[in-house]
């Protein structure tokens, strides 16, 4: 809206509350406090606009406020029907979404090397006091057990006590002093039970803070712990699920393959990292463009969508390296590393997980807008302004003031 439509409106709505205050000043038999300017009775927009200018001026009306022309059910309906429309994007959150999406991809196609040093760090806590109490805390519990099938460097996959979806089964076994597991051999599903040579856990409470330390001790090593639910899937009758399960976390060395370090708690990094950058962008365009930081609802949708739209290219850049790598390896003729699952660790199942829920969001803000009722047509609006004029009472006066000019004419006749 023009700057002159704003200011001509602010005016006729301040000129309409003179003649409202000067009806009641005469009602009331008072003195008017301000008098009426008369204008031209017909005029052009722009000599409505001079007018008015030249009144402003005169009365020294600088501000102009529309919603005091708006009454409390018109401002609250035409705030609702604000919140119906959806911000279209500016060159500058484009610009926030390549960025963002540079340090994701950046996270994304180092993240071998980022994994790799942050391992080797962590190798280096095992020496601490802390550590060794945990590491100490937690010998010879059960879920420890490596026994004929459950041994390897894969270990932890094979059995509930190191999957963190299974914390209740593991304690159970903590409790009751035995290792329990499946073993498969030659594809037939063998149930082992291993009493009697572990320590002895009292309480339920113990047994969960011996786990707790246990698989701390256990998450800062190379092999980390396996992706939560990755137990089930080597006990299932499927095979190439079993297989998908020991060889995913296994990795082509030790320390690569997919584990809660590389394939959550790094991902997860590069997740917060993209909901802190856009989030802190939109708050800022926003306090920039109002002097507000506060989100309406437009706002919020706006955010959504950048959300989704930063998340979905770094979940893009992730499954392309996986796409990168395996293409490199098919070039050079290694076929065993191309289709090793172990390449999943490069997927950034966060980032994905986080777009989906996004796009939901994203559709639910539409449905929601949506049920906002449109404006008002201009069919309806002149509807409602003629139909006052159009009342019994209105109709009844005008026959009335009609036959008392005609009596008048007759009598001057």
């Amino acid at each position: 809206m023009s700057d002159d439509i704003e200011r001509n409106l602010d005016t006729q709505s301040r000129r309409l509350d003179d003649i409202e205050n000067l009806i009641r000043a005469t009602l009331d038999d008072q003195q008017p406090a301000v008098s009426l300017e008369h204008g031209p009775r017909h005029q052009t927009y722009d000599e409505l606009t001079t007018f008015n200018d030249d009144l402003r001026a005169q009365r020294e009306w600088t501000d102009v406020d529309l919603d005091a022309a708006l009454t409390e059910e018109q401002r609250q309906a035409f705030e609702s029907w604000q919140q119906k429309h959806r911000l279209t994007w500016s060159t500058s959150d484009l610009v926030a979404v390549g960025a963002v999406g540079v340090v994701g991809m950046m996270c994304t196609w180092f993240d071998t090397s980022i994994d790799s040093s942050i391992r080797d760090r962590l190798t280096l806590l095992k020496s601490s006091g802390i550590v060794s109490r945990w590491e100490k805390a937690g010998k010879r519990l059960p879920i420890d057990y490596m026994g004929p099938g459950f041994g390897g460097r894969a270990h932890r996959v094979k059995s509930a006590g190191h999957d963190l979806a299974r914390p209740i089964e593991a304690i159970k076994q903590i409790m009751a002093g035995e290792f329990s597991g499946t073993a498969w051999h030659t594809g037939v599903a063998t149930p082992v039970i291993v009493p009697d040579k572990f320590q002895d856990v009292d309480s339920a409470s113990e047994a969960a803070l011996r786990l707790a330390q246990h698989l701390l001790a256990d998450v800062i090593t190379p092999m980390s712990l396996p992706i939560p639910g990755m137990s089930f899937l080597y006990e299932s009758d499927n095979k190439a699920l079993r297989d998908f399960a020991l060889h995913a976390y296994n990795g082509l060395s030790a320390g690569n393959g997919w584990n809660v370090r590389n394939g959550i708690a790094l991902p997860a990094m590069t997740v917060l990292v993209t909901e802190i950058l856009i989030r802190t962008y939109v708050h800022l365009d926003l306090y920039q463009q109002t002097g507000t930081a506060r989100l309406e609802l437009p706002h919020k949708r706006r955010r959504n969508e950048l959300l989704l739209a930063a998340h979905s290219l770094v979940s893009a850049i992730s499954l392309g390296k996986i796409a990168a790598q395996i293409t490199a390896h098919c070039i050079a003729g290694n076929y065993v590393r191309a289709v090793h699952p172990s390449h999943i660790r490069h997927a950034n199942i966060p980032a994905l997980l986080r777009a989906g829920a996004l796009a939901g969001t994203v559709v639910n803000d539409a449905y929601r807008a949506s049920q906002i009722p449109s404006a008002r047509s201009w069919s309806d609006l002149v509807t409602d302004t003629a139909q006052p004029w159009q009342l019994d009472l209105v109709e009844s006066i005008e026959n009335f003031a009609c036959s008392e000019v005609t009596t008048a004419l007759d009598l001057l006749d």
